[in-house]
């Protein structure tokens, strides 16, 4: 089982995929967070359902996992991949086509944010907004060169 963030996540997903009539959820796999386990499992899917054309993660494991499995059995060309999180690992692969799309979080933003409404609320003042907005991007292949996202994709650099 997953996190409550990974949870939500995935909730959202098959929300928005009922949404779409081109698309339809074969299988459902949750697995461990370790990336060798979350490879074999893909590996194995794939296998049996060869019709299937995209693949969501919803954590940095489980894409690494994916975008392992997707290596191992040469299906770059014909398997979408939309992966959550990044590493220098993914980032590679979303460069080398095992992984199509990256859903990329701010860090900076979550850590710096955080601790300031954190601050507020010590100090007995009420956050700006119920919701704080950290940022999330999808950063594909195409776009994932641009100062803005190699900001997002290489975290070192945010304040360079």
């Amino acid at each position: 089982m997953h996190s409550e963030n990974g949870q939500k996540r995935e909730q959202g997903f098959e929300a928005a995929a009922a949404r779409e009539s081109r698309a339809h959820i074969v299988e459902k796999i949750n697995c461990s967070s370790q990336s060798e386990t979350v490879q074999a499992e893909t590996r194995s899917l794939l296998l049996r359902h060869p019709e299937i054309n995209a693949i969501v993660t919803f954590n940095e494991l489980t894409t690494l996992g994916v975008g392992h499995a997707i290596e191992e059995l040469g299906l770059q060309d014909t398997v979408r991949v939309v992966g959550f999180d990044n590493n220098v690992v993914s980032v590679g692969m979303l460069e080398t086509g095992e992984i199509d799309v990256l859903i990329v979080q701010n860090p900076f933003a979550m850590g710096y944010l955080g601790l300031e409404a954190a601050f507020r609320l010590i100090n007995g003042q009420q956050p700006d907004a119920d919701h704080i907005d950290t940022e999330v991007r999808a950063i594909g292949r195409e776009d994932m060169y641009t100062e803005q996202n190699q900001k997002f994709l290489f975290s070192f650099t945010q304040n360079q």
